[in-house]
């Protein structure tokens, strides 16, 4: 990651969370919803490509201004399950039933692979994305007080 070394203290300790657990939680997932019927290197393909990809996605999210950011690292984490979901459906894996939430938040993700939440993926990014969540709100609320549009 070219611009790991400029995020701050908390982007970093979520980049870093979600760096070390990555790549077991999606090779983990796929093997639940494929029940061993895909090639191991074949998903080991797949979650390599999607590592990389979620990670520099991550990296370049974290790196931006908290002003010009217009979503959030969860989304991103939602959003990287397009490989893995287009490899289930190759192997004639069954859809899963979703409720409307996930639907709503993840209509690519036919295997609901997820993450809905932080914690899906470990205790440490729930700790991290949590933390970065406040320190985001923090740091925006003091520019605003610092524009003079808060009291």
């Amino acid at each position: 990651m070219e611009n790991r070394h400029l995020l701050e203290q908390y982007p970093l300790a979520l980049f870093d969370a979600v760096a070390g657990c990555y790549e077991t939680w999606l090779t983990r997932r796929i093997n639940e919803i494929s029940r061993g019927v895909i090639d191991s290197s074949r998903i080991e393909e797949v979650v390599g490509v999607s590592t990389r990809a979620v990670l520099d996605d991550l990296n370049r999210f974290l790196v931006t201004d908290v002003d010009e950011q217009r979503t959030n690292p969860l989304h991103i984490l939602r959003q990287s399950t397009q490989l893995a979901n287009q490899l289930l459906s190759e192997a004639s894996v069954q859809h899963v039933s979703r409720d409307e939430f996930e639907v709503a938040a993840m209509p690519h993700d036919v295997f609901s692979i997820g993450p809905l939440t932080w914690r899906d993926l470990s205790e440490d990014v729930h700790e991290a994305g949590i933390t970065w969540g406040a320190w985001k709100a923090a740091t925006v609320l003091s520019r605003r007080r610092n524009e003079g549009k808060l009291a």
